[in-house]
C-alpha cells in the first residue's frame, strides 16, 4: 500500500503493478490531496477511485462513475 499526492500517480502505479505483477489493485481516495494504490485484500480506508486488473480498469459497483 502506497500513498501519492495526485490520483494520476496512484492510478499509474495501480494499473503497471497489476499488469506486471498479475494482482488486483484498487485505487482510494483518502483525503482531497492524498490517493492509495493498494492490493484488493488490503483494507480500504476511503472512497474507491478505480480498480485494475492486469492493466486495464474493472468497472464496480463500488468505484466513482465516470461520464
Amino acid at each position: 500500500m502506497e500513498t501519492y499526492p495526485t490520483l494520476r500517480q496512484a492510478t499509474g502505479v495501480a494499473r503497471t503493478l497489476s499488469k506486471h505483477s498479475s494482482c488486483t489493485m484498487v485505487v482510494y481516495r483518502v483525503t482531497e490531496e492524498k490517493f492509495v494504490a493498494a492490493h484488493a485484500a488490503d483494507r480500504v480506508q476511503g472512497s474507491i477511485e478505480a480498480v485494475y486488473r492486469d492493466g486495464y480498469v474493472v468497472p464496480t459497483l463500488l468505484s466513482k462513475r465516470v461520464e
